[in-house]
């Protein structure tokens, strides 16, 4: 699926709507997500359901950092790619 960089507080992973609806489970309280082979927990807020389909936390920053997608311009964010893995695991792709 394709997601876009995201940044608030921190910086992240926007899902987006309709790919939360289409690949993530309401059942799930966190979700796995390989980034470089390296596995990462993501816990699920409850306002992932409703108004902020992202992922943030430890591992993503210092990713998209290293790979120079921690700036764009406004309303440009940079296009991923997070590939389903099988259950609650996914795979975080330039």
């Amino acid at each position: 699926m394709e997601v876009t960089t995201w940044r608030a507080a921190t910086l992240g992973v926007r899902i987006g709507g309709p790919n939360r609806d289409r690949y993530f489970s309401k059942a799930w309280r966190s979700v796995t997500v390989r980034i470089e082979g390296v596995p990462h927990e993501f816990p699920l807020s409850d306002t992932f359901w409703t108004t902020c389909p992202e992922i943030r936390g430890r591992g993503i920053p210092a990713w998209l950092c290293l790979h120079g997608l921690d700036t764009w311009p406004k309303g440009q964010p940079h296009r991923l790619q997070l590939v389903p893995l099988g259950g609650s695991t996914f795979e975080l792709r330039l």
